[in-house]
């Protein structure tokens, strides 16, 4: 086969190799095919004197270099304390090969600020991915929240108070922080939960996760610990909620998501509520690929609305 030399050929004027090669196989792509570029550590905001990031995973098509995506906002638990980040990313690639632009947050932890701060930054978060959606081809109409452990909490409690000036303390206020739908994977959703379910961890002392959060012993104040909660939020203007919770996790009992689908299906709000059979707190059975389904399933309903 003959081609012309250094002719500056793109992809659609470059031939096709056609000739015979004894002994050889073929794979067949369409050029639609999507890959998957990670780009660590964007600098978001600063506060509390730490540098807030995230770590970006951006859709590629070959032959659609100018496409846009929507984008999902992903908070990753850390029971509120400094977050791994990285170990997350090989998980949220297989999202972002859906056709997402997912953007994974660092959130101040609770070493350095008690709540609200997890929201306000995870809102302002929001806000930048908006504003930088061209660079990041991503549609910043087109945003949808989701966490897992106590980044499912963050992201109930952002995206629940989203069309509210709550917990707000914006970097931008040419962006809204609101989403078009919220996913709570396994979220400590509710720092009310008394200790005596069947959990290995203390979850209402000064010392716990929870009492680290809000800075106080739960058991002292309870009203102040539900407005700390999600459930305490249902009759707020929000997007669809879809939650999916472990029928064997021993860390956030399944009870946290119980109560608050029942809240939110008694105000009338829609949400869609799995039980993962035999699933303990995370793990490969919330990225299944029939997880994957059901989460690019809802995130469709919630956009063609």
């Amino acid at each position: 086969m003959k081609i012309k030399v250094n002719a500056n050929y793109t992809y659609e004027t470059m031939p096709d190799y056609t000739d015979p090669v004894e002994g050889a196989k073929e794979l067949v792509v369409s050029g639609h095919e999507i890959s998957v570029a990670y780009i660590p550590d964007v600098v978001y905001d600063h506060k509390s004197g730490v540098d807030l990031h995230l770590h970006i995973l951006q859709p590629k098509i070959m032959l659609e270099e100018d496409r846009t995506f929507p984008c999902v906002i992903f908070i990753k638990g850390s029971a509120w304390m400094k977050q791994q980040l990285h170990p997350e990313i090989p998980q949220l690639a297989k999202l972002a090969q859906l056709g997402y632009v997912v953007a994974e947050v660092e959130y101040r932890h609770s070493g350095i600020a008690h709540h609200p701060a997890q929201i306000i930054d995870a809102k302002n978060a929001i806000r930048y991915m908006k504003k930088h959606a061209a660079y990041y081809h991503a549609d910043p109409e087109k945003v949808i929240i989701m966490g897992d452990s106590s980044g499912g909490h963050i992201s109930c409690m952002t995206g629940m108070t989203s069309n509210t000036t709550l917990f707000d303390e914006p970097n931008d206020a040419h962006y809204s922080c609101d989403v078009k739908g919220i996913i709570s994977l396994y979220g400590a959703v509710d720092l009310t939960l008394p200790d005596g379910f069947p959990s290995t961890e203390n979850h209402q002392l000064p010392d716990s996760p929870e009492g680290m959060l809000v800075g106080y012993n739960i058991r002292e104040n309870p009203e102040e610990a539900l407005r700390a909660s999600a459930r305490y939020y249902v009759h707020e203007d929000f997007a669809p909620v879809l939650l999916l919770h472990g029928s064997k996790d021993k860390t956030v009992f399944c009870q946290e998501s119980v109560d608050l689908y029942r809240a939110l299906k008694e105000a009338g709000k829609e949400v869609t509520f799995y039980i993962v059979r035999n699933a303990d707190h995370g793990g490969a059975a919330f990225w299944t690929n029939e997880a994957l389904a059901v989460y690019d399933q809802f995130i469709q309903d919630c956009l063609s609305r």
